[in-house]
């Protein structure tokens, strides 16, 4: 049987694997890995700090993984910015409108 996110895929017309990362996914994740380095931390170091490896940071930053809102936040708190630091100069387009 195929799991949700596979038949979320199929319903897309989408192959299992064939995702590509949302472009605000990809923004955020430069953004934390700007700042990051900004600070002159590693990925090891600011996994440490979240509880992460630096694996799964790695993800965030290249915006494989998205990052949810609570994580986000402690990410926010980790590097010393605003969560809407994320966000500046982020990637803008038509919205899609649902009727």
């Amino acid at each position: 049987m195929s799991r949700p996110t596979e038949l979320a895929a199929a319903a897309d017309g989408e192959e299992k694997g064939s995702r590509r990362p949302n472009p605000i996914d990809v923004h955020v994740g430069s953004r934390v890995r700007f700042r990051r380095m900004l600070l002159g931390m590693s990925q090891e170091k600011l996994g440490e700090k979240l509880g992460l490896t630096f694996q799964q940071i790695q993800k965030y930053e290249k915006g494989i993984n998205r990052i949810g809102a609570s994580r986000l936040f402690d990410l926010a708190q980790v590097l010393g910015v605003s969560v809407q630091f994320f966000y500046e100069e982020a990637p803008t387009g038509e919205v899609p409108r649902f009727v």
